[in-house]
């Protein structure tokens, strides 16, 4: 008769070896899951606040029988004017007023820019803002707020900086014809509130027409399903070259 030695289970080494490699794979993978799975929940949220302020726009001109919708974003009208119209026809919208500044979804914070650029006195700035003024918010988070300007052609001096943001006392004068601006957050306090990641800035042209601010970072989200933005705090000290 022959003798037949059995092993059965593993042993502790190569139960621990087993579990090493496993915990090392997942510390390479996670991240680049969760990091894909974040820019997809953005996606859809562009490609939604997108959509939902297109239509609001376009439902306001058809149900008052406007040429285009500067009948909307009127130059005689205040920001909270236009936001007060433009949430008659976004379903649940609700407005912004002054005395709401402190509430929840109301509260002024700084947007960031998509990459760190704008500085000031050697740390990063914030160059814009939501304002409570012209501000509309839905349940779902989004937030639209409306600039609106009292002409739409201006001429305006810009303060040159350089490049750690210092000004050096020259300026540069734009020309604008836009008539009023409108931001759209996508998620509210989530964050990052940045422009090209969960923050959008759209130009009402006198034309007529309204253009995203910058084409490219929209036309990311919307056209080819990506967020491109470097992550970076209001405050952190600019990393000299």
């Amino acid at each position: 008769m022959k003798n037949y030695s059995s092993r059965n289970g593993f042993t502790l080494a190569e139960v621990l070896i087993t579990l090493g490699i496993i915990g090392v794979v997942a510390a390479l993978t996670i991240p680049t899951l969760v990091s894909k799975y974040k820019e997809k929940v953005l996606v859809s949220q562009v490609k939604q606040a997108h959509s939902q302020l297109i239509n609001a726009i376009q439902l306001y001109v058809a149900k008052n029988n406007c040429t285009n919708m500067l009948c909307l974003f009127d130059t005689k009208k205040t920001s909270d004017e236009v936001a007060a119209e433009l949430a008659t026809v976004i379903k649940s919208a609700k407005i912004c007023k002054a005395a709401d500044a402190a509430e929840k979804y109301c509260k002024y914070y700084g947007l960031k820019d998509n990459t760190p650029s704008y500085k000031v006195d050697g740390v990063y700035a914030s160059g814009d803002g939501m304002t409570t003024a012209g501000r509309i918010y839905l349940p779902n988070g989004m937030i639209i707020r409306v600039t609106q300007r009292p002409q739409c052609v201006t001429y305006t001096d810009y303060p040159v900086r350089d490049e750690n943001g210092y000004l050096t006392g020259e300026t540069i004068q734009l020309v604008s014809h836009n008539c009023a601006h409108v931001y759209v957050d996508v998620n509210n306090l989530a964050g990052p509130n940045q422009f090209g990641a969960d923050v959008y800035r759209y130009n009402v042209l006198d034309s007529g027409k309204i253009e995203p601010s910058d084409k490219k970072l929209l036309n990311n989200a919307l056209l080819y399903n990506k967020i491109e933005y470097t992550p970076y705090e209001i405050g952190d000290p600019v990393e000299e070259d």
